[in-house]
């Protein structure tokens, strides 16, 4: 196509689009299939040089698919933005302003405003301000800006801020606070008690971001009011943003005072958000009152851990760090053992790192893997005498992971997994497998499949540790054949996550240790996702009783149950079973079992 008839489409948008062969070619090519066709194709759209870029834009403003037109216009946008073009990125501009300004469709407008937003500069902000009062293409056109963050573009917005209206106004209202437009400071108190909300919460925010102490009582009493939580209008967000701004300008006293202020007066998420705003610009002091602080504090476990160690990742020093491991003894939560454990072979840390591992081991009874009873041997060296002592006496009644208990040899218990072979199961042997000691189902395809012991049991005692994932659901088959659905073939005593939201709904005597459809148990003596859990079922007869971490949840009879016909409404001919296999259901979650032993009765 020849120059003349380009120009002549672009001043006349209805008439027929027609590409130039070479403009087609270069299409052809997009989308690239690897990388190396992508560079060649690119390089070919930068030889058609202006020409080539008003040839593409003005076939966006045609019927029909565009989308290879404007893949190859992403593609190359990106390509001269990266800062090594810069007289081709200054060219692709000056070609899309002058093919936005031609165009009529409001869609091409938009797609190649977001163009200038990649590759436009001070060049492209007079063209981009005049769209600032256009009611579709104010947001994109106040997004280039804001990308652009030039005085240039700061002044565009806010010369367009105060007769802004409608969907106009909360766009350039948006810009001008992620821009922190000083001189828009007016029109932020202004409409921040607007009855719009929209407007109201672009004005908070843009208060917020500018951090002036000015702004402080107006945002304080906006969140006060919503009692410091979360509301449409995100007031409370806006103030601990305000905060943190606050708290970046060195001239700006007070901010410290205000933000431990809120962490007495409010709660939950917001507390900890203010916890954190105290951590980013902690000096030698602050810090050390910091980690006091959250140790002392009425915050759960897992909040303390995290702030804990959002504060050894600030640490800057040696007596810093030696604060926070001693402070990590007090938080009786896993992880805050395997963190102190990572500065056992820090010198300077060593004796701080082994006592605080020493101390969370007894509170934690539960931390007792192959790497656990690794970890607290290697504290030895730099530990008290009297916690020496202490800790052989909690490794000498620690569980015994792939081994029996004196008493539980005595009672006639017998090992069924020692951590390093399946050789006494059978069954779905791809999707359980044994990691770091311990039997472990990772679901491939659609996660189905069952592990049995090859013996067959009838009244047995079996013992086992079990540990979820966040919604995992797995099951415990008793007196069940090797084939068919256990959960009616023989018995099923539920493995669930109780708490998951898709569980809901459950049917009672569908949550964790019930008897599938038949007998429900109570809900309760669970630990958290991500713990272990001991587990006991006694199977006698048509007796049966569940007992998790030491608690009963369940002891009933399944013939009682069943006298005026099954719960569920279903035929579960396995309740007539007198024996059969031992095994686990796979339901397609991951879950991790260890010290499975069986005594029979």
């Amino acid at each position: 196509m020849k120059k003349t008839w380009l120009l002549f489409s672009l001043v006349f948008p209805s008439v027929a689009w027609a590409q130039s062969d070479k403009i087609e070619t270069t299409l052809d090519q997009f989308p690239a299939a690897d990388a190396e066709h992508l560079r060649s194709a690119l390089t070919e759209l930068n030889k058609s040089g202006e020409s080539g870029i008003l040839e593409l834009a003005a076939g966006l403003n045609q019927p029909g698919d565009h989308s290879r037109a404007e893949y190859a216009l992403w593609s190359y946008s990106a390509y001269v933005a990266k800062g090594n073009h810069p007289a081709d990125r200054l060219r692709s501009s000056q070609a899309y302003q002058k093919a936005l300004k031609a165009s009529k469709d409001p869609d091409a407008q938009a797609f190649l405003i977001t163009q200038l937003q990649l590759v436009g500069k001070d060049e492209a902000v007079p063209t981009l301000a005049t769209y600032l009062s256009d009611e579709r293409l104010a947001d994109p056109a106040a997004r280039a800006l804001v990308s652009i963050n030039t005085p240039a573009a700061q002044k565009a917005i806010a010369s367009a801020l105060p007769a802004s209206k409608g969907a106009a106004q909360l766009a350039v209202l948006e810009a001008a606070g992620k821009m922190r437009i000083q001189t828009a400071q007016p029109l932020f108190l202004k409409w921040a008690k607007s009855p719009d909300l929209n407007v109201r919460k672009l004005a908070l925010y843009g208060l917020a971001n500018l951090g002036f102490p000015s702004a402080q009582p107006l945002l304080l009493a906006q969140a006060s009011k919503v009692h410091y939580e979360y509301d449409p209008s995100e007031a409370t967000n806006a103030y601990l943003l305000w905060l943190k701004r606050a708290g970046e300008n060195p001239k700006q006293t007070g901010a410290e005072k205000n933000v431990l202020e809120l962490i007495k007066s409010s709660k939950g998420q917001t507390r900890l958000a203010a916890e954190q705003i105290v951590l980013e610009k902690a000096n030698k002091a602050v810090f050390t009152a910091f980690v006091e602080r959250v140790s002392k504090s009425d915050y759960s476990a897992a909040d303390k851990f995290h702030l804990l160690k959002q504060a050894m990742e600030k640490a800057s020093t040696t007596e810093q760090k030696r604060v926070v491991l001693k402070e990590l003894a007090q938080v009786d939560y896993p992880a805050a053992l395997y963190l102190a454990s990572t500065f056992l072979e820090t010198k300077e840390l060593q004796k701080t790192a082994a006592t605080t591992v020493a101390e969370l081991s007894l509170d934690l009874p539960e931390l007792c893997t192959f790497k656990d009873r690794e970890l607290i041997s290697k504290t030895f060296p730099y530990i008290s005498s009297t916690l020496q002592e202490e800790l052989r006496k909690h490794l000498s009644i620690m569980p015994e992971l792939y081994g029996l208990k004196e008493e539980e040899k005595k009672e006639g218990f017998k090992t069924l997994f020692d951590g390093s072979n399946l050789e006494q199961w059978t069954g779905n042997k791809q999707d359980y497998i044994i990691e770091e000691g311990n039997l472990v189902i990772r679901p491939s395809g659609k996660g189905q499949g069952n592990l049995y012991t090859k013996d067959e049991y009838a009244d047995f005692v079996f013992r086992f540790d079990f540990q979820l994932t966040p919604g995992a659901n797995n099951g415990l088959g008793v007196r069940a054949p090797l084939e068919g659905d256990a959960a009616y073939t023989g018995m099923e005593l539920q493995i669930l996550d109780n708490d998951a939201f898709e569980y809901k709904n459950l049917q009672p005597y569908q949550y964790h240790g019930s008897v599938y459809g038949i007998i429900p148990a109570k809900r309760e003596a669970m630990k958290p996702v991500g713990e272990w859990n001991s587990e006991e079922v006694t199977l006698k007869g048509t007796r049966v009783k569940v007992v998790l971490n030491g608690v009963t949840i369940l002891d009933g009879d399944t013939a009682e149950a069943t006298k005026e016909g099954t719960p569920d409404h279903k035929e579960h001919p396995g309740l007539k079973r007198t024996s059969g296999h031992i095994g686990f259901l796979g339901h397609g979650s991951v879950v991790k079992f260890r010290n499975m032993r069986v005594k029979e009765l």
